[in-house]
């Protein structure tokens, strides 16, 4: 349902701009300023890191993806959609390539959907392989989506296309790559622009 220039829309825009202002304000003050011994970090290392519980989501493979995904090793989630038309296919892409690139252990990448109405599991399937085989992709109920990203300070909202169908839209959402530790806690924001060098120096300064 498009809502036009109706007031409803008007006053929804000005709650989300109010809502992503507050979320700013808080995430900068509780992560404050970059870390000076992490000169080659390109993000917040979180001191302490943030506890993750993951709610009931769904794995490519239609399994469930649970804490235990996240526990064991580390792990780079991002949050982005499969009809995205650039930051997500071009962020996956980085990923990929710096995992080609690393010569160690590279943590295990997780792509998880914010638009879960049309991103099926199959869907999700031949997107995540696309890039690597190795790929996680993760979908679920909408109301499981947002428990996730509340936790992991990601936002994001649908902004509707011209024709007015309720499938024509796009989903702003942030660009960040949260690095999980093995104990399953977010670690770590990676801030963009992503390189694939940037991601293992910021990677690599982290783990040491």
């Amino acid at each position: 349902m498009a809502f036009g220039d109706s007031p409803l829309k008007k006053t929804g825009v000005l709650l989300v701009a109010v809502i992503a202002m507050s979320a700013g304000f808080w995430l900068a003050s509780e992560l404050g300023a970059p870390d000076d011994g992490h000169a080659q970090l390109q993000g917040t290392v979180l001191k302490p890191p943030r506890q993750i519980q993951v709610p009931e989501l769904t794995k490519q493979d239609g399994t469930p993806f649970t804490n235990d995904d996240l526990d064991g090793q580390w792990s780079l989630l991002f949050f982005g959609y499969t009809h995205c038309p650039d930051i997500c296919p071009a962020t996956m892409n980085v990923l990929a390539e710096a995992k080609k690139k690393s010569t160690g252990d590279f943590p295990r990448v997780v792509f998880v959907t914010v638009d879960p109405q049309r991103d099926t599991v199959d869907m999700l399937g031949d997107y995540v392989r696309y890039f690597d085989p190795e790929f996680i992709g993760v979908t679920g109920d909408e109301k499981m989506i947002q428990a996730l990203t509340l936790q992991a300070s990601v936002l994001y909202m649908k902004v509707p296309g011209e024709s007015g169908n309720e499938n024509d839209y796009l989903v702003d959402h942030s660009s960040s790559i949260l690095l999980i530790n093995p104990e399953g806690q977010l670690a770590a924001f990676l801030g963009a622009p992503h390189t694939p060098g940037s991601i293992l120096d910021s990677v690599n300064t982290i783990v040491r």
